[in-house]
C-alpha cells in the first residue's frame, strides 16, 4: 500500500492558519473619548507615593471580591509601584471606581453611580480615574464569561487607564529624538 505525500498547497495553508491563531488577540481596551490617561497616570503617581490608593469596586455581588479587584487593578499597573485599598471615599477626592461587568456607564461612573443593575453576562468592564464627580480617564475592556476573562479585564484596564510612561521618563533624547529600550510580552 503506498501513501501519497501531502500536496504543498495542503501544506501552506496549514501553516498560514496556524501562523494566524497565533496573532489571534483579545479585543482592546477602549479608551472613552476626552478622557487623559497620561494625566491620570500623573496623579495616580503623586497619590500612591502617600500611600494606599482609593478605589471603589461597583458590583452586583459576583466574583472576584473588592479585595481581589484591588490586587488585580495594581497588576495591571506597570512602572509604578501602587497598592489599591477597598471601600467608598469622598466623592470629592481622586479614586479609581471599578464596574466589573459594565454596571455603570463610563460617562457616570464617577458622579453619582447608584446601584448596580442585574448582571449580564457579557457586559463590559467600565474603570475610570476620577477627581471628584469628572472622569479624567475612563476605559471600557470586554469581559467574557468566566472568572479568568473577568480577571484579565480588570488588569487590562487599569493598564490602558495608566499607561506606564517609561519612555517619556527614562527614554534617550538624541538631537530632539526619544530612543527607548524595552521588551514585552502578553499572553
Amino acid at each position: 500500500m503506498s501513501r501519497e505525500a501531502p500536496r504543498p498547497s495542503a501544506v501552506a495553508c496549514v501553516v498560514l492558519l496556524a501562523s494566524l491563531s497565533g496573532c489571534a488577540r483579545e479585543p482592546p481596551a477602549l479608551v472613552e473619548p476626552a478622557s487623559d490617561p497620561a494625566e491620570a497616570r500623573r496623579q495616580l503617581a503623586a497619590l500612591a507615593a502617600a500611600g494606599p490608593v482609593p478605589i471603589v469596586v461597583i458590583d452586583a455581588g459576583r466574583r472576584p471580591s473588592a479585595a481581589e479587584v484591588a490586587g488585580l487593578a495594581a497588576r495591571g499597573v506597570t512602572g509604578l509601584s501602587v497598592r489599591f485599598a477597598p471601600g467608598h471615599h469622598p466623592e470629592d477626592g481622586r479614586r479609581l471606581v471599578v464596574a466589573p461587568w459594565g454596571l455603570v456607564e463610563p460617562a457616570r461612573i464617577c458622579a453619582e453611580p447608584g446601584p448596580p443593575a442585574a448582571p449580564e453576562e457579557e457586559r463590559p468592564l467600565a474603570a475610570a480615574w476620577c477627581e471628584g464627580a469628572r472622569a479624567v480617564a475612563s476605559v471600557r475592556v470586554p469581559a467574557g464569561t468566566d472568572r479568568v476573562e473577568r480577571e484579565r479585564a480588570v488588569w487590562r484596564a487599569t493598564a490602558r487607564l495608566f499607561p506606564d510612561d517609561y519612555a517619556e521618563t527614562y527614554g534617550l533624547n538624541l538631537f530632539g529624538l526619544r530612543v527607548t529600550f524595552g521588551a514585552s510580552f502578553g499572553f
